[in-house]
Order: C-alpha cells, then structure tokens, then sequence
C-alpha cells in the first residue's frame, strides 16, 4: 500500500539578525493509510514548523512532501491551498471555532468553501457529531461547550471533506487528563475507521504510546524513539 505522506530531505532555516538557524535538518517521513505517527520533541524543537511544512502551509528550504504522490511544492500557490482543502485535516491546540456559529455551522465550514451540496454536508455533518458524541450539542455554540467537546468539534470538522491525511497540533495540550486521554483516544480512533494517515504532534508521552509510531525531533533531525 502506498504512501498517503512521504517527505525527502526535508530542511527549513530562517536567518534572524543575520544568523542563520536551522530549524529542521533532513528529516525523512513516510506515513502509510490507517497509520499514526507522533512527533514529540523540547519546545521549540521545530514540530510545528515541521507540521505545517507536512500540511504545505510552510514551504520548506529544501527538500521533498508528498501528499497521494503529489508534490505539493512544486504546486503554484492557488493550487496547493486547493489541493490541502481536499486532501488534508488540521486540528490544533486552540480550536479556533468561531464563537457565533453553531458546532454543526463550524463543522459546515470547509465544505461550504468546497462548494459542497448542502444538505449532502449538513446530514454528514449531523453524523460525525453523532459518531462522537454531540448529538445532543449540535446547535450548541462553541461558548456552552466544555473544552473536550469543543475539540471534538474541531477534531470532526478537519474530517469533513474526507481528508487522506489528518495532523495534528498538541491537539490535547489545552485539556485536563481524563478529558485529553478521551479525545485523544477518540482522535486515534476516527482516523483508523477511515484508512486515513496521521501526524500527531504531542508533549504528552503516556498518549504518544497509543500511537503506531514516535518519533523525536531533536536538533532539526527526526529520529524513531524505542
């Protein structure tokens, strides 16, 4: 089975008060269907960046990123944004729902910017909030939401459009406990239903071995953890 992200000598460095800084120095990743991979690492490490490179929000210095064996850098701009609304998930620390919506207008969102048929995105909509647990939230806004639901909100909406790759930014680093142990367990799970490939970027070493894989990003370089 090919692979949903497949990344080749990856580097990014950023020259600040005419120092040169590499944040990230041949990292090498390849992510199957169905797979989950972790990423952790001291902070400021470089896994956001590394992330967002992933996720082609932030072109790299060098280097390769694959997406269902496209290279998403050798797309123009314009193309590559579309090429992520339909190909790929985000999920971050901070939710980023929109306060005057309800959870299923936020869940909506993508699918209206992908000029879906809406009654088609409202009854998928309708179903992923089930398939979590918010049934009964649905016209909820995100203000009378405990913080789990918001980020399960958050979580189903990057699955809206059917994303082949799903990342995530310490999509739990904002919860207690109990509550972060059940959205992530819930995260780890949707993403394995649904064959699609995952990044998940985490401090939380007890969830990170609920993964297939973790790997440390020290030093700008990626390296499996035993």
């Amino acid at each position: 089975m090919g692979a949903v992200l497949s990344a080749v000598a990856v580097e990014k460095s950023f020259v600040a008060e005419s120092r040169r800084l590499d944040i990230l120095r041949g990292v090498d990743l390849v992510v199957k269907p169905g797979a989950l991979a972790g990423i952790v690492g001291a902070s400021g490490a470089g896994k956001s960046t590394l992330l967002h490179v992933f996720g082609g929000l932030d072109k790299p210095t060098s280097g390769t990123v694959a997406v269902n064996g496209e290279n998403i850098f050798s797309l123009s701009d314009d193309d590559r944004s579309r090429f992520r609304g339909k190909n790929t998930g985000f999920v971050f620390q901070f939710h980023h729902l929109l306060p005057e919506f309800t959870a299923l207008e936020n869940i909506m969102i993508p699918t209206m910017i992908a000029k879906a048929n809406p009654t088609t995105a409202r009854e998928k909509a309708e179903g992923l909030l089930e398939s979590v647990g918010l049934k009964d939230r649905i016209h909820h806004r995100p203000g009378k939401l405990s913080g789990g639901e918001q980020q399960r909100v958050a979580i189903v909406r990057a699955l809206i459009n059917d994303p082949t790759l799903f990342l995530a930014d310490e999509p739990t680093g904002n919860l207690d406990e109990r509550t972060a142990a059940e959205v992530f367990t819930m995260m780890a799970e949707l993403v394995k239903k649904r064959q699609i490939a995952g990044v998940i970027v985490t401090h939380n070493m007890k969830l990170a071995g609920l993964l297939d894989a973790v790997y440390e990003l020290h030093d700008g370089r990626l390296n499996a953890k035993a």
